[in-house]
């Protein structure tokens, strides 16, 4: 090889050399810039870093704030000069970095443009300090939250709500902030972000939400008894006191404490077998005592029926389950009503009344007291109503033509043996005990009387 093509190569060489050396030290360059034809955002990003860009994209940037709303509605606001906040576009520095460097020559010729959207970030020492003194955290006021209970009371039990409180949880507060910071919002509902803590009870907790329920139910109920002359209401202040607390921790209506209530109730309103006061055709006023005529509870059969009314939680209005109940359903508290037999043990002497009337009255000759078969004295009712029976006793055997049972072997009967009523003979010759009767009155009763019908006996 002569001089001169030496000469020429040698040129030749440092070209190429000159060449790479430039087109390497573009590729290293491009590495930390972006590419010719680069644009962000409409910004000409040409040759320029990641934090050129985003110097350039955020220096006409508002200073940032943030209000919290706490949940009383009382507001405060966290500067971002007090967290050391900043916008930040992560998004340039993953475009930057995800360019081919190594095909930088090709921007020449063609252009790229990228739309990012910015996020907030912040200093983490400078955002833990001002979050510790934020009056969500600090105030005198804070309250933490309690449970739902159901407390036991000499009322019942109550049901006490579970009440929230107003502390904040840090945590969920700390994520809140991140959240609401990076995403650049301007306000900060803390209730609607869940930053509270939270009761670990409450009404609709499985733990409890029966008993809840059936309390709430037994609150709005009342149960009204219907005793004609008279209705008596029981309501939800009475009823929750039946209630108890099982093993368990749910509630049950006492069957022990419905059965003690009913008992009150027949104590109150039962007239079998009690004195009562009764208007008398010639004494007045006077006390009769008791029979089997009256007002009587079956208090094992109102108590299966009130426990099964409180099951349903409905309101009702009914009578009792009776036992006996008055002929025929009187309007006022007497119980007797004015359909009636009175009969004047003392003076021998019956009136039959009918809906207020007389309808006949008479002599008797009622039970011998010398022997001791004196009718008893009591307010009874007419159990049985027969035609043409026959009464048989120990030492005697009897037809009558009308017989009216009023109580075990005591009855109404005709006694066509006889030929005078009345006076004194039931002292010394009297009958067993039934109240012998005239035919013609003792007819007129029966074909006028209904069973059930109340008889008043006195001495």
């Amino acid at each position: 090889m002569n001089k001169k093509r030496k000469v020429i190569l040698g040129i030749a060489i440092g070209a190429v050399s000159l060449l790479l050396m430039i087109y390497v030290g573009l590729c290293v360059w491009f590495s930390h810039h972006f590419l010719p034809g680069t644009f962000v955002n409409g910004i000409d990003s040409s040759n320029k870093t990641a934090e050129d860009v985003t110097q350039m994209l955020t220096a006409d940037m508002p200073e940032y704030s943030l209000t919290l709303t706490e949940r009383d509605g009382s507001e405060e606001k966290l500067q971002g000069e007090d967290i050391g906040f900043y916008y930040d576009y992560p998004e340039v520095y993953q475009i930057q970095k995800k360019q081919n460097n190594f095909l930088w020559f090709i921007g020449i010729f063609t252009k790229d443009s990228y739309e990012v959207e910015w996020t907030g970030n912040y200093d983490g020492e400078k955002f833990e300090q001002t979050m510790q003194k934020l009056h969500c955290l600090t105030r005198s006021d804070i309250r933490e939250p309690s449970n739902a209970s159901i407390e036991n009371t000499d009322n019942g039990p109550e049901v006490i709500p579970e009440n929230e409180g107003n502390k904040v949880d840090s945590e969920k507060l700390r994520t809140a902030l991140d959240t609401a910071i990076g995403s650049g919002a301007d306000h900060l509902d803390l209730d609607g972000a869940d930053c509270y803590l939270k009761p670990e009870v409450t009404l609709e907790s499985p733990e409890i939400r029966a008993s809840v329920e059936m309390i709430e139910k037994l609150s709005n109920m009342t149960v009204t008894y219907d005793f004609r002359y008279e209705t008596e209401a029981v309501g939800p202040e009475e009823i929750r006191t039946w209630l108890v607390k099982k093993d368990d921790g749910t509630y049950e209506i006492s069957r022990e404490r419905v059965a003690a209530f009913v008992a009150d109730l027949a104590g109150r309103h039962n007239t079998v077998w009690t004195s009562r006061d009764f208007y008398s055709t010639t004494r007045g006023w006077i006390t009769v005592e008791g029979g089997t005529y009256g007002w009587e509870i079956d208090q094992e059969g109102e108590t299966e029926k009130l426990m099964a009314d409180l099951a349903s939680g409905q309101d009702v209005t009914r009578e009792p389950v009776f036992f006996m109940d008055p002929y025929p359903g009187p309007k006022d508290g007497s119980d007797i009503g004015d359909t009636y037999v009175e009969i004047d043990l003392g003076a021998q002497h019956m009136w039959f009344y009918k809906n207020g009337s007389l309808v006949t009255d008479t002599d008797v000759t009622t039970g011998t007291m010398r022997t001791g078969h004196g009718t008893p004295a009591g307010v009874f009712y007419i159990e049985n109503r027969l035609r043409n029976t026959k009464l048989i006793g120990e030492d005697y055997e009897t037809e009558v033509s009308f017989w009216m049972q009023v109580y075990k072997g005591v009855g109404i009967h005709d006694a066509t043996w006889r030929s005078a009523f009345g006076g004194d003979y039931y002292l010394t010759d009297g009958s067993h005990g039934c109240i012998n009767t005239p035919y013609d009155i003792v007819e007129k009763i029966f074909n006028n009387i209904e069973v059930g019908t109340p008889v008043v006996m006195y001495y």
